[in-house]
């Protein structure tokens, strides 16, 4: 299990420093990492992650399931927000994470985010759930700098740090 939330960790870093540069995109435009599985019917999917995730996900209907390696995910907008729930094989929940704008994040991560890089425009952010508590990977942009951050418990990380130009 750790090893997909640490694929799932290690792309969305790498795609949201390559994403950044489309700066003017909107956030639907962003490349995906977790679309890098073969989609699939819901019928070749765990039942268990099914059964869980129609329990923990009542008004979605329209989601689409992919096959990766260590098991399979949903991809959905839930409420408008692009939402990806991932399982292992065996079906069991591992990961959820969501694509948010910068008025869609937490008071208390945009604060600790504003309140260090005050100059900076939040581009996106993903909030990540997993069984170790919730990380956000949030994407900022100055005049001069692209920065990658992680926040958790408070606490803010520089991920990526590139000058622009």
């Amino acid at each position: 299990m750790k090893q997909l939330f640490s694929t799932i960790v290690i792309l969305f870093t790498a795609v949201v420093f390559n994403s950044a540069i489309a700066q003017h995109k909107s956030l639907s435009t962003y490349d995906n990492p977790m679309l890098s599985g073969s989609a699939v019917n819901a019928s070749n999917v765990s039942m268990k992650a099914l059964k869980d995730f129609s329990k923990s996900f009542k008004n979605v209907t329209s989601e689409k399931w992919y096959i990766v390696s260590d098991g399979f995910f949903a991809s959905f907008s839930d409420n408008g927000i692009e939402t990806k729930v991932a399982y292992d094989k065996k079906g069991i929940w591992h990961s959820t994470v969501r694509t948010l704008e910068e008025s869609q994040l937490p008071f208390e991560v945009r604060d600790v985010v504003k309140r260090t890089y005050y100059d900076s425009r939040i581009l996106v952010g993903y909030e990540i759930k997993h069984n170790d508590g919730i990380v956000y990977i949030i994407k900022t942009e100055d005049s001069k700098t692209l920065k990658t951050l992680r926040v958790a418990n408070g606490e803010i990380e520089i991920i990526a740090d590139n000058t622009k130009g």
